[in-house]
């Protein structure tokens, strides 16, 4: 640490929001040759880090992480050593590490995780998967005639619970499972879209969910259990899809539909604080903003691309965004501006098909991409910190979901494969 006082200083004042590595917030002569690797040396050595309690830090100015020395970014910004630097650190996030893959019988088309415990994905096979942490799969319900292209869980306490799937068969599924005697079974059929279901979504009072189809439409249902069929209207439907309906099945209908969209809708997600607040995207390259409750499009807003993923984060009130290019879309839905993405994300390298945020963290986000990659994004940084590998070769990602310390990803290799994430509680507070 010795050669820590060679060359020229500048004046460095730390700053930090994660109290337990918090130092005393007085300028300090910092050789302005130093990158982050130095920098996080002088923290450690001013917390009296030694051996492993060391730490690696992250260290922002003016909300931009530093990826160059001071030097660099003096030079960059004109600014001269005279200036006064004031530098936020955080603890750096460690590189997701691969635990397992669970081997499918077609390409993986959608995911999701459990806090019980549990994994639910949808497959080209026509059948949702129920699989538990050690790569084991419990259930697999068997009822749709098309490829199942979304998943929700309703309830589950670990041995039992209900879940919901969407297909390209145009209905959704609502389901009841058992594991302690190997049992699920159809609780009822929701019919009402005239084309394959691309996305479902829980409110948070979880008493409705949304759905998003080719039709162009979005349809709200309840999770009310019926013991009787609803009216449902009839629809044209094919020789096959009629020969596939299933006579015994309690149907039921929708709520509401809510129409704008003028081509198919790839994804709807609620709220998780206002269960009346639902976000939509679609082909017709744009992103909107529906108060269900009175059954209005509140906010629509362009952009020059079709819409595939969709996620929003209640923690930073962001919008992201897959499309039908390498970039990943950032949105405020607050602003009324229609056309104004906040910020764009480049690095993938195909379009991209999934995009998650971080459950605990207003900046972190992961996202899949047809070019076989996830990455995972702090939105404070010029580029991702993370790429990892899917699976098998070059194959598209279909679908991610980041839970808790879990990220998972299913795509055209047949797999769904779990990295573990650092939990970032705590470290998101700067």
């Amino acid at each position: 640490m010795d050669t820590l006082a060679d060359g020229p200083q500048v004046q460095v004042k730390f700053v930090t929001q994660q109290r337990q590595y918090a130092i005393p917030e007085t300028a300090i002569q910092t050789p302005a040759r130093l990158r982050r690797y130095g920098l996080s040396q002088i923290i450690n050595l001013v917390l009296q880090n030694e051996g492993e309690k060391q730490r690696p830090f992250d260290f922002l100015i003016d909300g931009e992480f530093l990826r160059t020395s001071l030097t660099e970014y003096l030079e960059e910004k004109n600014m001269s050593t005279e200036n006064v630097l004031t530098i936020e650190y955080v603890e750096s996030m460690l590189p997701p590490t691969p635990l397992s893959s669970y081997e499918h019988d077609d390409w993986v088309s959608a995911v999701q995780a459990h806090h019980p415990g549990g994994f639910l994905t949808g497959s080209y096979d026509n059948h949702v998967r129920l699989w538990n942490k050690q790569a084991e799969c419990t259930q697999i319900l068997t009822g749709h005639s098309g490829a199942v292209k979304a998943v929700q869980w309703l309830t589950s306490d670990g041995d039992s619970g209900t879940l919901l799937s969407g297909a390209l068969d145009r209905s959704v599924l609502a389901w009841e499972y058992n594991h302690s005697d190997n049992t699920h079974s159809i609780l009822y059929e929701c019919r009402g879209h005239t084309a394959g279901i691309e996305s479902i979504s829980l409110n948070a009072n979880g008493d409705r969910f949304a759905s998003g189809s080719a039709d162009s439409m979005i349809k709200i249902w309840t999770t009310t259990i019926p013991t009787v069929s609803d009216h449902i209207e009839e629809v044209t439907e094919t020789r096959k899809k009629r020969k596939s309906a299933k006579g015994d099945r309690i149907l039921k209908a929708p709520i509401l539909t809510l129409a704008a969209h003028t081509g198919p809708v790839s994804a709807v997600v609620f709220s998780p604080t206002s269960a009346d607040t639902l976000y939509s995207g679609g082909w017709d390259h744009s992103v909107r903003v529906w108060d269900v409750e009175n059954h209005v499009n509140v906010t629509t807003k362009n952009c020059e691309k079709v819409v595939h993923a969709l996620d929003y984060s209640q923690h930073s009130g962001l919008l992201a965004t897959g499309h039908a290019d390498p970039v990943v879309r950032l949105w405020d839905p607050r602003t009324d501006d229609s056309s104004v993405v906040k910020q764009t994300l480049s690095g993938h390298q195909n379009w991209v098909t999934s995009v998650s945020w971080s459950p605990s963290s207003s900046y972190m986000l992961a996202s899949g991409s047809y070019d076989g990659l996830i990455k995972v994004w702090d939105i404070r940084a010029k580029g991702a910190l993370y790429t990892l590998s899917h699976g098998k070769g070059s194959k598209k990602v279909f679908s991610i979901d980041w839970s808790n310390d879990i990220l998972l990803s299913g795509g055209e290799d047949n797999q769904m494969k779990i990295h573990k994430v650092q939990d970032m509680s705590g470290r998101d507070e700067a």
